[in-house]
C-alpha cells in the first residue's frame, strides 16, 4: 500500500483528529481560517479589500491557483486512461471552470470593498440635487412699502 502524501509543511500527530485525520494536515484550510479572522478584525473597508485580493486577484489569487490545482488533478486522472479516469478528468476541468468563472463575476468585488469606505455625496436618486448643481435662489421681491393690493 502506498503511503498517503500529507500537505507541505505538515507535522503528523500534530493537532486533533478529525474523521480525515490531524487538523494540522490541513495547513490550507488553516491559512484560510487565519486569512478570515485577519478580514472579520479588519476596522476598515480598504483593509478588507486587501484580504479580499487575496482570493480574488486574477493572476496569483487563491481562485486562480485552486482553478490551476483542478486542472493539474483534471490531467492527473487522465493519465489513467479509464473510462472513470475519463469522467473524473470531465468533472475536475468543470470544476476548474467554475472556479475561474466565479473569479469573474466577482472581478470588481476588491474595488467595490475599498470604495465602501470613500465619502458618498447623496445622488439625485435619494431626492436631492449634487451640490454643483445647486444654483442660489435670489432674494424674494417685496412688494413697495404702503402699496396693497
Amino acid at each position: 500500500m502506498e503511503p498517503q502524501p500529507s500537505a507541505p509543511g505538515a507535522r503528523p500527530g500534530a493537532g486533533p483528529e478529525t474523521a480525515a485525520g490531524p487538523a494540522d494536515d490541513y495547513l490550507l484550510a488553516l491559512h484560510l481560517d487565519a486569512l478570515t479572522d485577519q478580514l472579520n478584525g479588519t476596522s476598515s473597508y480598504s483593509g478588507a479589500a486587501v484580504f479580499l485580493n487575496q482570493v480574488l486577484e486574477p493572476n496569483r489569487g487563491l481562485l486562480e491557483k485552486l482553478a490551476d490545482f483542478f486542472e493539474a488533478a483534471a490531467e492527473k486522472a487522465r493519465e489513467a486512461e479509464s473510462d472513470d479516469a475519463f469522467d473524473l478528468h470531465d468533472d475536475l476541468t468543470d470544476a476548474a471552470a467554475d472556479v475561474r468563472q466565479l473569479g469573474e463575476q466577482l472581478h470588481f468585488a476588491v474595488d467595490q470593498m475599498r470604495d465602501l469606505s470613500l465619502p458618498h455625496a447623496p445622488g439625485p436618486q435619494a431626492g436631492t440635487v449634487a451640490r454643483a448643481s445647486v444654483v442660489p435662489l435670489p432674494p424674494p421681491v417685496l412688494p413697495p412699502p404702503g402699496r396693497t393690493r
